[in-house]
């Protein structure tokens, strides 16, 4: 019988050790977030709704706009007095149009200072309506609409919802289309991935499909989109597509990554509630401890947020 050198042995364990390993990595399981229980922000000195939360880099200010009916729907801000209090400092000067009908909405910002909210200026004749400014103290200035190709240029067509990188290198849009006679709501959204060309162009990544395919359903409506400092964690969103109803379940979702090159998780679901109590709108701070979102009350719309364990 032919003797097998000693070495080779080695190396044929070696080899198996290591795909061994491999395959224990690659099915290793996922490890999501987790938040503890919802507490309720106090904003001193507001009197009407707080919808869609922003909280800015560097954790002293918290943006959202009142009732998005898009009747007089506006951007307003509040200063951080801690986690769960800030005060109220009145409109994002520049920011928001002046004759109703009108929608400023859905503040977003990268830690640069560049300002980013959806608007409904002129809106349908020019069809991008994703803007640009520059915020300090208080004031949005040079002001500019978004272009790039991940604008749908069609009329219906709306870029709903949006989530900036903390280094502003990438837009997470999120594309929607409304047809009041035939839907509740959006018909149908989807959600991509564009890399920065400068300020105010974004240009869709190649793999912006294959990095969201497990995330993008035509099952679901989806807003409300949020990538975290790091990159690794997009939080978004979520509800059955189909008719609104008292049953209708709104969800809060996330999905990770381990690299930032890589496609996300199938999601989680974080919390859901029905449209009774609707959450929404997602919005975390840059070491990821802290969670923002609003929530519908009895009254009003109000900002809930939960600390990560």
């Amino acid at each position: 019988m032919r003797i097998i050198p000693i070495y080779i042995i080695s190396l044929v364990l070696l080899i198996f050790s290591c795909s061994s390993n491999d395959n224990e990595i690659n099915n290793s399981p996922i490890i999501y977030p987790e938040f503890g229980s919802e507490i309720e922000v106090q904003i001193n000195g507001l009197t009407f709704d707080a919808m869609e939360p922003f909280i800015s880099p560097s954790g002293n200010y918290i943006f959202f706009n009142n009732l998005n009916d898009g009747v007089n729907t506006k951007l307003y801000y509040a200063t951080k007095v801690n986690d769960s209090t800030f005060n109220f400092a009145g409109e994002l000067i520049g920011a928001n149009q002046t004759t109703p009908p009108h929608l400023d909405a859905v503040a977003d910002m990268d830690g640069n200072g560049d300002f980013y909210w959806t608007s409904t200026r002129n809106y349908p004749a020019e069809l991008n309506n994703l803007f640009h400014g520059t915020f300090s103290s208080g004031n949005i200035s040079g002001i500019e609409r978004v272009q790039g190709d991940f604008n749908m240029n069609t009329p219906g067509w709306l870029t709903m919802d949006h989530g900036i990188s903390l280094d502003g290198q990438y837009l997470y849009f999120n594309n929607a289309r409304f047809d009041d006679l035939n839907c509740q709501g959006p018909c149908e959204t989807t959600i991509g991935i564009a890399k920065k060309v400068n300020v105010s162009t974004f240009s869709t990544l190649q793999n912006s499909a294959s990095i969201l395919q497990n995330i993008n359903d035509t099952n679901y409506i989806y807003y409300a989109p949020c990538i975290s400092s790091d990159n690794l964690e997009f939080y978004y969103t979520r509800y059955s597509k189909g008719e609104i109803t008292s049953s209708t379940v709104f969800e809060i979702c996330v999905a990770v990554r381990d690299n930032s090159t890589l496609e996300f998780s199938i999601p989680r679901v974080l919390f859901s509630e029905t449209i009774l109590s609707l959450i929404e709108a997602p919005t975390l701070t840059v070491d990821k401890n802290i969670i923002y979102y609003h929530q519908k009350t009895a009254d009003s719309h109000k900002i809930m947020m939960r600390y990560r364990v």
